[in-house]
């Protein structure tokens, strides 16, 4: 499958995006201010770990993969570090020290795991990533409650995460990676994840002032897990990781990725005037 590179420059204006963009909640909107500060230094994580075994991949194929997911998180880094100066802008002036933070924590992660381990990691990332992105290019409710003006960041961030989902499961699994490492790193990697978003997120809401008003999380932390419950519905997906014959594929999302090709970058596609490259 060609994964192709796409430069796409969204010159997001802190004066015209609202603070609370996300259901005009602040709860929900930190929630997600906080994923896009992780995103950026664990993408470019992702793409070392996955360079660090490039060469022993000989399939033509899955060569050519490699080089449009690198591609890919390049540019999905470059937009999230503008969307992270957006989060100065409205007072998050923290953002770029938690951001120097993980940075500091991947380098310990690197010391600490060997190369294998670090792209086991990914893996487990990757599908994190891969069930976010399904979920929201599948809801037209969350599409909705999305700010016009961000909403494109997420919803090309998303194809692009549905389009590279198998590289890095691919790689490890030609540089030999078996089945005991990546699951015992999944779940390891899920308490680190969600223990990392708690607290950046807890850190944003106490800059909102809500951290210490629970009362101010009910309707966004009903919408997340309870209903529609956005997250509590990818549970079965994510345990499908722990199947030994597991693959990212075995979800068939390509009708669904063609849509949003079309979409957004198809002729009078949404983002085609703000994309300067497609290669």
């Amino acid at each position: 499958m060609l994964i192709p590179r796409r430069d796409v420059e969204l010159g997001l204006d802190p004066q015209s995006v609202p603070r609370d963009w996300c259901s005009a909640d602040a709860y929900n909107t930190t929630f997600l201010d906080a994923l896009s500060l992780l995103f950026p230094e664990g993408e470019r994580f992702f793409v070392e770990s996955v360079k660090q075994q490039k060469a022993k991949v000989t399939d033509a194929e899955l060569q050519k993969e490699v080089v449009g997911f690198i591609g890919q998180e390049a540019m999905h880094g470059k937009e999230h570090r503008a969307f992270n100066e957006l989060l100065v802008a409205h007072g998050f002036r923290e953002a770029p020290r938690i951001e120097a933070n993980l940075r500091t924590f991947l380098k310990r992660v690197r010391k600490v795991l060997p190369p294998m381990s670090q792209l086991a990691v990914t893996c487990a990332l990757e599908h994190f990533t891969a069930m976010l992105a399904e979920g929201l290019l599948s809801d037209a409710r969350m599409q909705a409650e999305m700010d016009p003006r961000v909403r494109p960041l997420w919803l090309w961030h998303a194809l692009e995460e549905s389009e590279h989902k198998a590289v890095a499961f691919d790689v490890y699994r030609a540089a030999g990676g078996g089945y005991a490492q990546r699951a015992s790193l999944m779940l390891l990697t899920t308490v680190v994840f969600f223990a990392a978003q708690m607290l950046v997120h807890a850190r944003l809401m106490a800059t909102r002032k809500i951290l210490w008003k629970p009362w101010r999380w009910v309707r966004g932390a009903t919408r997340l897990w309870v209903y529609p419950g956005y997250f509590t519905r990818l549970v079965p997906a994510y345990f499908a990781y722990f199947r030994p014959s597991f693959h990212p594929s075995d979800r068939d999302t390509r009708v669904l990725l063609a849509s949003w090709r079309e979409t957004l970058f198809g002729e009078g596609g949404t983002l085609v005037e703000r994309t300067r490259v497609v290669a």
